[in-house]
């Protein structure tokens, strides 16, 4: 009988869920509004993933928006889904489900769903940062994801205006966009591609904020590849070219030479991400 991991992509507004198998396929995959005040609902939605088809499931992996400590399987805060924290832990939803359970970051397992799936492939050294609501990242080195005890880059968190304490997704998120426009995201975008000057404004001050956290990670971890996602990354070249010119304004520097793409895995990439990161724990 052919074998699957359940993968499980838990956001602050869609919870999705699905069967991999190990040659990348999803099957059986659901996505419902993610309901905030019933945490028991993630459980339940594993439960009936798990029931729905005839494979032979050898455990699960939830991605859950916010820092988590992977030696405990805890998640130590989601700021979308306060109310859930104490119920989102492996051990806990092991028990529910009746199958071993890891838990991992979303922007961790977004990072593995591009390298192995989309825009990353091929690179053995690659950074991914995203923006949407907020801003995160993840890390691959020799082709493996990068934590220690804790989920690594939370990039978004890094201050980057020294005299108003300033942070990367305080200034280069979506959020950040909608609120400097006084218009959602995806309208500024779109007045931005027809010549609009205020919605060109306000995509280059958040470009030029999100390039400086891009350009910070660079010279951590120093990436063949650099994958932006999220939904700040449907501006394109908008948000590309700054973070381009950024990286290519360090005088003999080796981030010159970075490759900087959009990311290619779509809206299955966290559950891409979470199958790779299960094969990868064997």
């Amino acid at each position: 009988m052919t074998s699957a991991t359940l993968v499980v992509d838990l956001g602050g507004t869609r919870l999705r869920v699905a069967l991999m198998t190990e040659d990348g396929t999803l099957a059986g995959k659901s996505v419902i509004p993610t309901p905030r005040d019933r945490p028991a609902a993630l459980a339940q939605a594993m439960e009936a993933c798990a029931a729905r088809g005839s494979l032979a499931i050898r455990g699960a992996v939830v991605g859950v928006p916010g820092p988590i400590n992977y030696e405990t399987g805890e998640a130590l805060r989601l700021p979308n889904l306060p109310g859930w924290e104490p119920h989102v832990a492996a051990q806990r939803l092991s028990s529910q489900i009746g199958l071993p359970v890891l838990l991992a970051n979303d922007a961790d397992l977004a990072a593995l769903g591009e390298h192995r799936f989309g825009a990353g492939r091929g690179a053995q050294d690659m950074l991914y940062m995203t923006s949407s609501t907020g801003v995160g990242a993840g890390v691959i080195l020799n082709g493996r994801l990068l934590h220690g005890r804790f989920s690594l880059a939370e990039a978004g968190h890094t201050i980057i205006e020294r005299s108003s304490g300033g942070t990367v997704e305080e200034l280069g998120s979506g959020t950040a966009l909608a609120r400097i426009a006084g218009m959602p995201g995806r309208e500024v975008t779109e007045r931005a591609r027809a010549g609009d000057e205020q919605a060109l404004k306000a995509i280059q001050e958040v470009a030029d904020a999100f390039a400086t956290g891009v350009f910070n990670l660079v010279h951590c971890f120093m990436p063949e590849r650099v994958v932006i996602g999220g939904g700040v990354s449907q501006a394109g070249d908008l948000l590309l070219d700054p973070i381009r010119a950024r990286l290519g304004s360090c005088p003999g520097c080796s981030a010159r030479s970075v490759d900087v793409v959009t990311a290619a895995g779509g809206d299955d990439v966290g559950l891409l991400g979470a199958g790779a990161h299960w094969q990868d724990s064997l």
